[in-house]
């Protein structure tokens, strides 16, 4: 009973298992440049802001995904040279690119945007990606505020 049962299960596996390529993936994902961002000169802590970000979809085969937002601290210089514990906020748009689809060029600015709620106060750096230099390394648009009490 045990081998029936074996061969039952090895069969039903073996039957299930489908080599057919009709469901690869048909898209990617891109990073999308950013033209530009409307963050307020300065916030309130506990309010919520909506942050619009501008970029530019090349063709249609371009359709909006998600926002990458990586939160982290660094210790910028001030106007007096002073290091400043600075609340950093790096956002990027993702795109879903179709692959095998025939595309009209748009060259159309889309607008899309997320909430933010600041939970403590000080300066604020929002960097929003642009490109890559010829090294390699992120190129960025940033907008200073500050968040107060």
């Amino acid at each position: 009973m045990k081998k029936l049962l074996l061969l039952f299960v090895a069969t039903l596996t073996l039957a299930s298992c489908d080599t057919n390529d009709d469901y690869s993936s048909n898209f990617t994902y891109g990073v999308i440049p950013t033209v530009s961002a409307d963050i307020p000169d300065d916030m309130e802590v506990g309010k919520i802001y909506r942050i619009t970000v501008d970029y530019v979809r090349p063709t249609d085969c371009y359709s909006f995904y998600t926002l990458d937002y990586r939160r982290s601290t660094e210790d910028i210089e001030d106007a007096n040279g002073e290091l400043i514990d600075t609340q950093v906020r790096t956002v990027a748009v993702i795109n879903r690119i179709f692959t095998e689809e025939e595309c009209e060029e748009l060259d159309e600015t889309t607008q899309v945007y997320f909430d933010f709620e600041p939970i403590t106060a000080g300066p604020y750096v929002f960097r929003f990606w642009t490109g890559e230099d010829e090294d390699g390394e992120g190129i960025f648009l940033e907008y200073e505020t500050e968040v107060l009490e």
